[in-house]
């Protein structure tokens, strides 16, 4: 369980760096980068196949429809980031915020948004085709739970890898030394 959560870490910061590697400060490590996020992908895949037990045949076509929803997801995911920071840029303290401009944007992530939700919908119907209900339900849950234990990093890391001597960000009810997630009870 340690290293599947170290891999969600991974990928959090991974992503976002991708994202923009100049304003992360990782410019040169993007080949490494990349490699850190196709092995959680890689990861990931292994874990829906081993959880919706696919034949093969089911392995090769899950594969297949999932890479084309990622690929579309990330770009999406840049946008959705680059919009959020110029809406940051817009909302600063103290700084007056052009109306126009901040419609815009808010204009934009909601068509974002909406293209994300139609990236899920699209991955859905093909995955209707060779999965069985089932399959499709526990497939859709673990990439929720998948989502969210991102946004948990990425929160806990605030978008960034912790430096050396740096401690992760206590939450309500965490004890010193206690994990992140130690303490939840197990999921049905």
């Amino acid at each position: 369980m340690r290293a599947l959560w170290l891999a969600l870490s991974l990928a959090a910061a991974t992503t976002l760096a991708a994202q923009n590697p100049a304003d992360s400060g990782m410019v040169g490590d993007s080949a490494h980068l990349e490699n850190l996020r196709q092995e959680v992908l890689d990861r990931y895949r292994t874990r829906a196949h081993e959880l919706l037990r696919l034949s093969s045949d089911q392995a090769v076509k899950f594969d297949s429809a999932q890479s084309r929803a990622w690929a579309q997801r990330r770009q999406y995911m840049v946008d959705r980031r680059s919009i959020n920071m110029a809406l940051r840029d817009q909302m600063r303290p103290g700084v007056a915020a052009n109306s126009d401009s901040v419609g815009k944007l808010l204009d934009a992530r909601r068509q974002v948004t909406q293209s994300l939700f139609k990236v899920d919908d699209q991955e859905d119907r093909e995955m209707a085709g060779f999965l069985n209900p089932v399959q499709r339900a526990q497939y859709q849950d673990f990439r929720q739970h998948f989502r969210e234990r991102i946004a948990e990093a990425v929160r806990n890391n605030r978008g960034g890898m912790m430096g050396p001597g740096q401690r992760p960000r206590m939450r309500p009810g965490m004890r010193p030394g206690m994990r992140p997630g130690a303490g939840r009870r197990p999921r049905p």
